[in-house]
């Protein structure tokens, strides 16, 4: 008997038992509790994932208990998830265009490949809103998971412009833009700083939005 500190070490004689059956004192895989959900059932929660990613937990749950006969809670399912790689997030939202207009895209795409765009000055807009409830958490009380929200929330747009040579300027301001506004924004905001980047031999370019194409635009 091996006694450390006035009481009995059990590591020892452990350890020899270990080196008698396994050849080491290293730990061995495999000794917990098998878990419930098996490889097999993983390509198949794969399979169900890629055909609906937005299958819930809860959905999971009844499958593989109508399915595979398997009966799991519905946080086992997540666990598990989440072991093979996969997260709970929001999809960041993406214009839905039709098949018009990507076929119009790809003939203007064609028309213009051979373009020298080394001189072209790009622009866009954008609006961002504060407080926007849009991320996802983990809470085991789903329920009852709030966030407060102001009732009157700020709105910003933003107009932007860049070339091959690095951003020209952004401006941003709340009201709604019209050609009126649009018009105002490029002679304060596009034309010098163009002008700063190629001197007077450069190309503007924009998509087709109502506003870019009203008659004051035009006009412009």
């Amino acid at each position: 008997m091996h006694v450390q500190g006035g009481a009995y070490n059990f590591g020892t004689p452990c350890n020899l038992v270990k080196i008698r059956k396994q050849g080491g004192v290293e730990h061995r895989r495999g000794n917990g509790r098998r878990r419930k959900i098996s490889n097999e059932d993983n390509v198949v929660l794969g399979q169900w994932i890629r055909r609906n990613s937005e299958i819930t937990s809860k959905e999971i749950v009844a499958k593989l208990h109508t399915k595979k006969d398997l009966n799991v809670s519905r946080w086992t399912v997540r666990r598990q998830l989440r072991r093979l790689g996969y997260k709970n997030v929001l999809p960041r939202g993406t214009p839905m265009l039709t098949n018009e207009q990507k076929e119009r895209r790809v003939q203007w795409a064609l028309a213009h490949k051979d373009d020298d765009w080394n001189r072209a000055v790009f622009s866009d807009e954008t609006s961002y809103q504060l407080f926007r409830n849009t991320i996802c958490r983990w809470s085991k009380y789903a329920n009852k998971e709030t966030k407060p929200i102001p009732k009157n929330r700020q709105k910003i747009m933003v107009w932007g412009a860049f070339s091959i040579k690095g951003l020209l300027q952004c401006y941003s301001f709340r009201t709604i833009m019209n050609g009126r506004l649009y018009v105002e924004i490029l002679q304060n905001h596009l034309i010098g700083n163009a002008r700063k980047q190629f001197g007077r031999r450069w190309r503007y370019q924009q998509d087709n939005d109502p506003k870019h194409t009203s008659r004051i635009a035009k006009q412009f």
